[in-house]
């Protein structure tokens, strides 16, 4: 069971763990989020458990959501939980779910209590450090080390026919199209929508990029948008997103 209750990104990174567990003959099943549970095909898990996130900035999960997903869990007797995560209560969820190897982070000495609790929550923890470093590792490749010794492959494979029927149901024809994708993320360390709309404007006026934004984030994106002077399609749904960014010769994010 892989344990992954965190946003969408964070769930599609793990996607080449997934490949290579699955490779070696395992039966992968999952504990998503509701906000990341669609990211995934229909073909990716062969059982998948869902928690509903109370809104941030709390770190749980709503009873009604919790208790069943831990009761499936635990009757379908996982061997192995793979925490990809850094909640403490993904690391809580496996040994509720009573599954008796469980593999997943600590951070050392740079969070020591943290670490502490964390391996005793696990019966292997895999280091990953707290703080960046000057040539930090992908985030794929970091998850991939949570599958050591479960498969045969040293690095995450970057073959699209082993990965992209884990996240499309059916397969997109590939495009000229080539897409960029705006996130409310870019107005973050301080930046503001008219800086960013400014730095933005060169680039995508007269091309032939294909701005994509969430609708949630609409209201968020206008000022930069207005500023770049772009025109965006807005995706209300994960399988839209996905048949987009699936269709794309180019991604930029």
């Amino acid at each position: 069971m892989l344990v992954r209750v965190d946003g969408i990104g964070d769930a599609l990174a793990c996607t080449p763990l997934i490949a290579a567990l699955r490779e070696n003959g395992h039966e992968v099943s999952a504990l998503l989020s509701t906000r990341n549970a669609e990211v995934f095909s229909k073909e990716a898990f062969a059982d998948l458990h869902v928690v509903e996130r109370i809104p941030w900035p709390k770190h749980d999960y709503t009873p009604q959501s919790w208790g069943p997903a831990v009761a499936a869990a635990r009757a379908r007797h996982y061997d192995i939980a793979i925490i990809a995560s850094e909640e403490p209560l993904a690391y809580t969820f496996a040994r509720a779910a009573g599954v008796p190897t469980r593999i997943g982070f600590h951070n050392g000495w740079q969070k020591p209590f943290k670490s502490l609790w964390a391996r005793g929550q696990v019966t292997r923890a895999v280091y990953r450090p707290a703080i960046l470093e000057p040539q930090p590792s992908h985030e794929c490749a970091t998850l991939f080390k949570l599958g050591t010794g479960l498969h045969a492959e040293s690095a995450p494979t970057t073959d699209l026919s082993r990965l992209r029927p884990l996240v499309l149901d059916a397969e997109v024809e590939r495009g000229s199209t080539k897409v960029l994708q705006l996130t409310a993320k870019w107005l973050g360390c301080g930046r503001s929508p008219e800086s960013v709309g400014h730095w933005l404007a060169p680039m995508v006026r007269g091309s032939d990029w294909q701005l994509v934004a969430a609708e949630n984030e609409r209201d968020v994106l206008t000022t930069l948008i207005e500023r770049a002077g772009a025109s965006v399609r807005f995706f209300e749904s994960i399988d839209d997103w996905k048949t987009l960014l699936g269709a794309a010769r180019i991604l930029a994010t």
